[in-house]
């Protein structure tokens, strides 16, 4: 069965990410632009089943004024204001977190991005008490992996292990 979309889900602490393999697909493609460089962009999309759920209905690039490194990716931020407004106003829909690639690496998150999602999580300036993290992990052509991760306002980081949901 052809997947077509990817259920991310901690049934502890009842949070999940859906995301459509059409998504997958985008950062797959942005991965492999950006290899042996990591790269990166934001998830945006809305809350369904009580909230329980985030599911991105938008994956963005790297903004232009990004920064990429063998290990180190910086994002940056232009357009994304637009983006976001343009997100919505049409379909009021918004930030959920971000998605970042480790070429040749594991989608574990590193001290940095850790520090980063935190910050987020803060940020009155976000807007989004708990950021999600979706990184892709290994060679974008050949072997990779997804993990995806919740970092809740003043809690530690909730893994969310992956599920797999047919049409």
């Amino acid at each position: 069965m052809k997947m077509s979309k990817r259920l991310y889900w901690n049934e502890t602490a009842v949070i999940g990410l859906s995301l459509d393999a059409n998504h997958e697909r985008e950062m797959l493609q942005e991965c492999t632009k950006s290899f042996p460089n990591e790269t990166g962009g934001i998830l945006i999309g809305l809350y369904k089943q009580d909230n329980t759920i985030a599911e991105v209905t938008k994956i963005s690039g790297p903004p232009k004024d990004s920064k990429h490194g063998r290990y180190t990716f910086y994002r940056g931020t232009l357009g994304l204001i637009e983006l976001l407004d343009e997100y919505w106003e049409k379909h009021q829909q918004y930030y959920l977190g971000e998605w970042h690639f480790h070429p040749n690496g594991k989608p574990v998150p590193s001290h940095q991005d850790i520090l980063q999602m935190k910050q987020i999580a803060n940020s009155k300036r976000y807007n989004c008490p708990e950021p999600t993290l979706l990184i892709v992990g290994g060679h974008p052509k050949k072997q990779w992996t997804t993990s995806a991760y919740v970092f809740p306002k003043g809690k530690e980081c909730i893994t969310l292990p992956v599920w797999e949901l047919g049409k």
